[in-house]
């Protein structure tokens, strides 16, 4: 049998039938086509859908993945009652969604990826939609087809009227959709042959779809079957009925083998989808039609849709969320070049040709878009065509995220570089001012106030030498990890325990604030206090809080002691200054740096120093207290 058969040339064309088919296609290409790693699970934890970034991510094929696998094999063993109970809540949600839940997903190499893991229910169903978005830079299961009691546990709970055979032509899946379709309970036919699965639905014992698998054509329309469809080994037809009460029905099988381990033939299942609706008002397409929407509402990737004039047709909750703005201000009104940042328009315009010429090789293009508010953003965009409508498919994944870290860690890499050279350069000359002291000291060997001054001047310099030595210490951490989210209030008050502050009152306001930064964040907070309390004199009281304005947050450290002089408030950013301190100050500073931070000192000299740490937007966040 050919792997693929076309349709025959001669068909009846039922505008029905034509409807729903379109709308299936138009799911499956959104489906595939998706910008993020998503799949379709069953009430059994079984993966029945997987798109393509999917099986990228976790190194399988969707043959290996769909009704074989089920999540609980991709993520680490450890998440598994994490995650049950998360989509337990995503189930019992009655208001909203529950937040995105991380995990780490394997991949077949048993690699872990870190991903965070949006869940969304299909109502009146047993389904979850997971889509998986990867933030940093996947285990094979026995096949379950020669296994009886697993088959049946793993298809008794799918919506659709199904059943299995083994290779004996034995029953050994009966499920609880086709005992309310048939009205006949699986411990009647369980482990019954000779065609016993035909008689519910033909009164008499005969061939099936599930029995002509490995049938031709034409022995396929010699049991009364059309529509007759092929995909890959999977077999689907249609076919009129009688009930046993003397209704007339139409039914559309769908039915493919089972595999054992080996590859061999283990069997076969099938499901049967009532098509009598079809014949009527066209009930059947737009349910196809709202099981497609629910899809798209709830998936975790930013969907459009764009006409040929490039109008925005629609667009999901996700990309309502990625541009900011509603879809009433955007569905027919807008074009999607609007979003393009003007730069990149010239270069976006020709990929939109490009997709639409070429609908077979859709890939994905880097660029910025604007937000509602201005904001630039990263993005990666890619274009699927919905065939013989004009329209285009946009999914859309914001990378700044990506981009922010990545960019990040060039600036540590290049930091590390200078602080590197500085203080080799640094070392250096110091060892000079040793070695030329101690060449000295031996022309004056009976000069004693001499060698005294000299020994003085080379202490010094060894003192200095050591400061940079621990300026290495500090600064060699930089950039090993990519930046990531601190809760700001916990950070200051762990950097806080390394500090002998006496009877200094300290305080902390600084709640539900989260901050991007290097891992090295705490240390610039321990250098803060470290200073304000070491060279602050009559500190009494040493405080944090934080102000927003429009643009950025800034995060203020105020004491009450002596302050900084005027014209040392730049100097103690510099290394050259206050050297003793061991360059805490301009380490702080180029810390800070790497995720766009600035600091500097604005306090009344004499009445108490005052840092404001400016934190740009895109880099501070606000979140709920733990429990709410």
């Amino acid at each position: 049998m050919p792997a693929e058969k076309t349709l025959p040339q001669k068909e009846k064309k039922d505008p029905v039938l034509t409807a729903l088919r379109v709308s299936e296609k138009k799911y499956r290409t959104i489906f595939e086509n998706s910008g993020i790693a998503t799949i379709l699970i069953e009430k059994d934890a079984k993966i029945s859908a997987s798109n393509t970034k999917f099986q990228q991510l976790v190194g399988f094929s969707q043959k290996e993945i769909e009704r074989k696998k089920k999540w609980t094999e991709f993520v680490a063993p450890e998440m598994v009652d994490k995650i049950t109970g998360f989509l337990a809540g995503c189930r019992t949600a009655t208001e909203q969604v529950p937040e995105p839940c991380r995990v780490l997903l394997t991949d077949r190499k048993k690699q872990n990826h870190n991903v965070i893991m949006n869940a969304a229910p299909i109502p009146r169903t047993q389904r979850f939609i997971l889509s998986f978005s990867e933030i940093t830079t996947n285990s094979r299961i026995e096949n379950a087809s020669g296994e009886e009691t697993r088959m049946a546990g793993v298809i008794y709970n799918i919506p659709e009227p199904t059943f299995a055979i083994d290779r004996a032509g034995r029953i050994i899946a009966w499920n609880r959709a086709i005992e309310e379709l048939t009205g006949i309970p699986g411990a009647d036919v369980l482990g019954k042959g000779n065609r016993e699965h035909a008689i519910p639905f033909f009164n008499k014992r005969r061939s099936m779809i599930i029995d002509l698998i490995y049938a031709s054509d034409p022995e396929i329309e010699k049991m009364g079957y059309r529509e007759i469809r092929w995909t890959g080994n999977t077999l689907s037809a249609e076919t009129p009925m009688v009930t046993a009460d003397g209704r007339s029905r139409i039914i559309r099988e769908i039915a493919s083998p089972v595999f054992n381990l080996a590859g061999e033939p283990d069997g076969a299942i099938e499901s049967i989808t009532d098509f009598t609706g079809l014949r009527q008002p066209e009930t059947a397409p737009q349910d196809s039609e709202s099981h497609s929407m629910i899809i798209l509402e709830n998936i975790a990737s930013a969907i459009a849709i764009i006409d040929e004039d490039a109008t925005i047709y629609y667009i999901n909750p996700e990309f309502e969320k990625t541009i900011g703005y509603v879809r009433d201000e955007v569905e027919g009104k807008k074009k999607w070049t609007e979003f393009v940042a003007p730069k990149e328009l010239e270069k976006m315009k020709k990929y939109e040709y490009f997709c639409r010429t070429n609908q077979k090789n859709t890939i994905a293009n880097e660029f910025q878009f604007i937000r509602f508010d201005g904001q630039l953003r990263y993005g990666s965009l890619t274009m699927t065509p919905v065939p013989d409508t004009g329209k285009l498919i946009l999914s859309l994944v914001d990378t700044s995220h990506k981009v922010q870290e990545e960019d990040a860690m060039q600036k540590a890499n290049r930091k590390l570089n200078v602080f590197s050279c500085i203080t080799r350069h640094e070392i250096l000359n110091h060892l000079t001012v040793v070695k030329g002291y101690i060449e000295l000291s031996r022309e004056q060997v009976r000069d004693p106030a001499f060698l005294l001054r000299s020994f003085d001047k080379e202490l010094a310099a060894a003192n200095a030498i050591q400061n940079l030595i621990t300026f290495t210490r500090d600064y060699q951490n930089i950039g090993i990890q990519p930046p990531t989210w601190y809760n700001l209030t916990g950070l200051i008050k762990t950097a806080s325990l390394g500090v002998h502050g006496g009877s200094v009152a300290f305080s902390v306001d600084t709640d539900r604030v989260e901050i991007y930064a290097d891992n090295l964040l705490e240390t610039v907070f321990f250098h803060i206090i470290d200073n304000a309390i070491r060279y602050g004199r009559k500190i009494r009281n040493l405080r944090f809080f934080c102000e927003e304005s429009f643009e950025e947050l800034l995060v203020i450290c105020e004491d009450d002691g002596i302050g900084i002089p005027p014209d040392a408030k730049e100097k103690i950013f510099n290394r050259q200054f206050f050297q003793n301190t061991g360059l805490d100050m301009y380490l702080s500073r180029q810390i800070l740096s790497i995720t766009g931070i600035t600091i500097q000192e604005t306090g009344v000299y004499g009445t108490g120093a005052r840092f404001e740490i400016r934190v740009p937007k895109g880099a501070y966040r606000f979140v709920n207290p733990p429990g709410k």
